[in-house]
C-alpha cells in the first residue's frame, strides 16, 4: 500500500513539474514575439552597445504627409520598435512640421533642444527642411565637432553645403523639385522609403562595423540603397568638384 502511495505521489509531482516547465515554456514564446523583427536576432556585443541608446528618425518635406507617416510608425514597430512616452522601442520619430511648433510656427531650431541630452545610436533624416544643417551644427559642436553617432540625410531640401558638413552621407535623386521663390515644394519620387529608412537604421545597430570614409563610402551607401539603383558621386555643376559625401542616383 505504501509502495503504491509512492507512485502516486511522484507521479503527482512529475506532472506537476512538467506542468510548470511548459508554462515556463509558454511564457517565453510569449515575450520572445514582442521582440522586433530586426532585433530578434542581435547578438550580445549589439544589445549591449544599444542599451539605452535609439535612433532618431525626422520626417521632413514629401515624407510628413498623414498616410506616410502611420505606414512608417507601422514599419518600425514591427522591425525596430517605437520609441515613445509609452513604449521603449528603439526608434524615436519626430515629424515636421508638426513636432516643431512654437505657437503657430515650425521652427526647425527645436531640433536641437529635442537632440542635445539624447543618447543617440545614429540620425536618420528625411526630406531635412531649410536650416537643419544649422541645429546639427550645434549637436557637431556640443561634441568637439565630432559627432559620436552616424547622421544620414536622404533628399534633404535644406542647404546642400550644410548638409554635406553636418552629415555623414547624403543621398539625393539626380533631378528633384526643391525649393523656389520661397515655397515649399513637395516631392515623393518614385522610391521604396520605407526600405530605404529600415536599411539605413539597420547600419547603424553594429558598432563592429565603423562608417567608411572616402573613397568606401559608396559602397557602404549603395548597400543602403540596394541592387536596383547606381549611385554616383554628386559633382557640382559650378566648381566640377566631386563631392566625398553627397551621392545622387536617378
Amino acid at each position: 500500500m505504501k509502495k503504491i502511495l509512492l507512485l502516486i505521489l511522484c507521479a503527482t509531482l512529475s506532472f506537476a513539474l512538467l506542468s510548470c516547465k511548459k508554462e515556463k515554456n509558454t511564457v517565453i514564446s510569449e515575450a520572445d514575439s514582442q521582440i522586433p523583427h530586426k532585433l530578434k536576432n542581435i547578438d550580445s556585443n549589439t544589445r549591449q552597445y544599444l542599451e539605452g541608446k535609439h535612433v532618431f528618425l525626422l520626417l521632413g518635406y514629401g515624407y510628413n504627409d498623414e498616410a506616410f507617416v502611420e505606414k512608417t510608425r507601422a514599419e518600425i514597430t514591427e522591425k525596430f520598435g517605437l520609441k515613445t512616452e509609452d513604449s521603449d522601442g528603439l526608434v524615436e520619430i519626430a515629424v515636421y512640421p508638426d513636432d516643431f511648433l512654437k505657437g503657430s510656427s515650425a521652427r526647425i531650431s527645436l531640433l536641437y533642444g529635442m537632440l542635445e541630452e539624447e543618447n543617440l545610436a545614429g540620425i536618420v533624416i528625411l526630406g531635412a527642411p531649410e536650416s537643419t544643417n544649422a541645429s546639427l551644427a550645434r549637436l557637431q559642436d556640443k561634441n568637439d565637432g565630432i559627432y559620436p553617432f552616424p547622421v544620414f540625410s536622404l533628399f534633404p531640401q535644406d542647404d546642400m553645403l550644410g548638409s554635406e558638413a553636418t552629415a555623414t552621407f547624403v543621398l539625393d535623386y539626380a533631378q528633384k523639385a526643391g525649393i523656389l521663390d520661397g515655397e515649399d515644394i513637395e516631392h515623393t519620387p518614385d522610391f521604396d522609403a520605407d526600405t530605404l529608412i529600415a536599411n539605413s537604421i539597420q547600419t547603424m545597430l553594429n558598432p563592429r562595423e565603423p562608417i567608411p570614409a572616402t573613397e568606401d563610402l559608396l559602397a557602404f551607401v549603395q548597400k543602403i540603397v540596394g541592387p536596383n539603383r547606381t549611385i554616383t558621386r554628386y559633382i557640382d555643376t559650378e566648381s566640377g568638384l566631386q563631392s566625398q559625401n553627397h551621392f545622387i542616383f536617378e
